[in-house]
């Protein structure tokens, strides 16, 4: 199955989202790197996925990041002991961190309106809400990640002081300009790692 998410930038100034179609088996690592592509991110910082919405039922204290990068809590003794004493630890408001190279989008997201919010740079807190827009069926004729709308430019890194104090304009006259030229990123051989490098951005 093909999930159409509809991911927005939060707190810009402007409204700032791509419409995007990702196979639901893609794992959120996965995930994270589509995400960069589409939003013009470098992969520089943190990030991590917070479960809001799954199956219908709103969730809090359940994330989903890199390995490395577990909350302290994973290590205290106590948490760890109670998470496998108790059967949902979540109804104990005890934290969930899950890693991310393991989890499927399919795993969390079960119907429309299922939702998460992904941060990307801990500093400047850039947070994305995610809702799951649409189930569809796969198109044989179509390649997936795909963008299908795009609206306005994202940030620059580290640029959080700068937006605040109005030194830039996020606005962009061509959303079918944006798709394709996030298109045609996903199109590219090794996309995932070749698109950190691009020079314009060093």
């Amino acid at each position: 199955m093909i999930y159409q998410f509809k991911v927005t930038l939060k707190d810009v100034g402007v409204p700032v989202w791509r419409k995007l179609q990702v196979d639901s088996e893609t794992t959120f690592e996965c995930f994270h790197y589509i995400i960069l592509a589409a939003f013009d991110w470098l992969g520089y910082h943190l990030h991590e996925f917070e479960i809001r919405k799954s199956n219908g039922i709103r969730f809090s204290n359940t994330s989903i990041g890199q390995k490395e990068n577990a909350p302290l809590t994973e290590s205290s003794p106590y948490l760890l002991q109670l998470r496998k004493t108790l059967a949902h630890p979540e109804d104990y408001g005890l934290p969930r961190f899950f890693h991310e190279e393991d989890e499927r989008l399919s795993d969390w997201f079960k119907e429309e309106k299922d939702r998460a919010l992904y941060t990307y740079d801990c500093g400047d807190d850039w947070e994305h809400e995610i809702i799951l827009e649409k189930i569809l069926d796969s198109d044989p004729n179509a390649s997936y990640p795909l963008c299908t709308k795009a609206k306005n430019d994202t940030p620059l890194e580290d640029s959080r002081r700068d937006l605040l104090n109005n030194q830039f304009d996020l606005t962009h006259p061509n959303g079918k300009e944006l798709a394709q030229a996030i298109n045609d990123t996903f199109k590219s051989e090794g996309w995932e790692k070749v698109f950190l490098d691009r020079d314009e951005f060093v």
